[in-house]
């Protein structure tokens, strides 16, 4: 029987799995993962030089499981261990350094940070609201506003493009306004189809917002994010050309339905062009002119390597 072929450009690490996904920065040239490892590991990184071919780097020991969170260029690791403190870890010898910065208060959780107009801010989630907090040094936060009503927010990302302001909240978002203190949504769609998990989005060398995503416990291939009519779009990364093979054997996609050689794998929003990245068992699929990605495992997994196919 011949072996199964293995996705090659899905990073995963050796040991365990992919858990919470912290973002990336870019440092000395390069980009730099953080992620925790699944099941309390510890601390995962990774670095690259494209986004696409990562090198797993040493496991850090991290003082007990660390929720969803964000990090920022230092680097600075921000997250909830309990809902309504967030704490933050820095790296430098021996080790990470852990403080708590911030007792929000019950139920809150999933912070964001980031650098806006000459300080930090940051998002956090509760079962019905985003709320923000503002600091000067990173250490010592107050705060600000509720930034928006939203039931059931998980994990927010709030950044700019395409000259609005996009709110990523857990598999859906909002294109809207933002005035330092409230955001304002004007559409709200569905982002995260099928096995797509927590995204995390950052700026690339060239300024573009990108997004990579949890797949189980392995991470999406790069892609770059734009906004058309208010509706928040995906296309692949262009560093990922060098790998794209024309042609994914067995794939077929129509109405929004992706299949795998006539089983249904994932079902999409009907739209324009649907385009199938597949790396052996594992399908990234996007509809242009609708939004958002979707992710499935295929049954008959094909061969390793990417391929792409086209569908009108």
């Amino acid at each position: 029987m011949e072996p199964v072929p293995l996705p090659r450009l899905h990073f995963s690490p050796r040991a365990a799995g992919v858990g919470e996904v912290y973002g990336v920065t870019r440092e000395d040239g390069r980009y730099r993962l953080y992620y925790a490892i699944a099941g309390g590991g510890g601390l995962g990184r990774a670095v690259s030089d494209d986004l696409v071919i990562w090198w797993e780097q040493p496991v850090a020991d991290s003082p007990g499981e660390w929720g969803c969170g964000s990090v920022v260029t230092g680097p600075a690791v921000y997250f909830t261990r309990t809902p309504g403190a967030v704490d933050r870890a820095v790296s430098g010898p021996p080790g990470w350094t852990t403080s708590r910065v911030l007792d929000a208060g019950p139920g809150l959780r999933d912070p964001y940070v980031w650098s806006e107009g000459g300080e930090w801010r940051m998002l956090l989630a509760a079962a019905d609201r985003i709320v923000q907090y503002r600091s000067s040094d990173q250490r010592t936060w107050e705060f600000v506003s509720d930034l928006t009503a939203w039931e059931g927010a998980r994990c927010p990302q709030l950044f700019p493009l395409g000259g609005a302001w996009v709110l990523l909240v857990a598999g859906s978002y909002a294109v809207g306004s933002y005035d330092g203190r409230t955001f304002a949504p004007h559409h709200r769609g569905v982002f995260g189809h099928g096995g797509f998990e927590h995204v995390v989005t950052f700026p690339d060398a060239a300024g573009r917002r990108c997004a990579l995503a949890r797949l189980g416990e392995a991470l999406s291939l790069p892609w770059i994010l734009s906004v058309r009519a208010e509706r928040l779009l995906a296309s692949p990364h262009p560093h990922l050309d060098p790998y794209l093979i024309t042609g994914a054997a067995g794939l077929t996609a129509a109405g929004g339905e992706v299949r795998d050689n006539g089983e249904l794998i994932l079902r999409m929003p009907p739209g324009g062009e649907t385009l199938v990245l597949a790396d052996a068992d594992i399908v990234e699929v996007t509809v242009e002119g609708v939004s958002g990605l979707g992710a499935a495992r295929r049954s008959m997994p094909g061969s390793s390597g990417l391929r792409i196919a086209r569908f009108a």
